[in-house]
């Protein structure tokens, strides 16, 4: 495969890259209207975050999307830059979406991941 320096992260090389760490967060049961009422307030928090940490994310589905119905959400998804999985945690922690009982906290999974190709959006 071509070499992509885009693979090496923000930093530019290999070395200087933060550790990734998977995030896989499930929804409370019956949580739509939740998570759909402090959404913006969720996005609106990522953005205060440094760039380097947050690579991409988005939210799970139950079904794939269906031309004219609402997404069937069942968590998060993302994967993260940081030192340490604690780092992770600490942010994790104050998420409008944690605080706001749209996760459920006892369910996270913070995993160490280690990326092997990313496209853009």
């Amino acid at each position: 495969m071509a070499s992509d320096s885009s693979s090496a992260g923000a930093g530019g090389s290999a070395s200087a890259k933060l550790p990734e760490w998977l995030v896989i967060a499930p929804d409370f049961e019956g949580a739509l209207e939740k998570r759909l009422k402090i959404r913006g307030e969720h996005l609106g928090g990522l953005k205060k975050d440094p760039e380097s940490f947050w690579l991409w994310g988005g939210a799970m589905l139950d079904a794939p999307l269906q031309d004219g119905e609402a997404p069937k959400f069942k968590g998060s998804a993302m994967l993260c830059g940081a030192k340490t999985k604690e780092e992770v945690l600490e942010r994790l922690k104050n998420d409008v979406y944690v605080k706001g009982e749209v996760w459920d906290w006892s369910k996270v999974q913070i995993i160490p991941f280690m990326s092997a190709i990313r496209k853009p959006l």
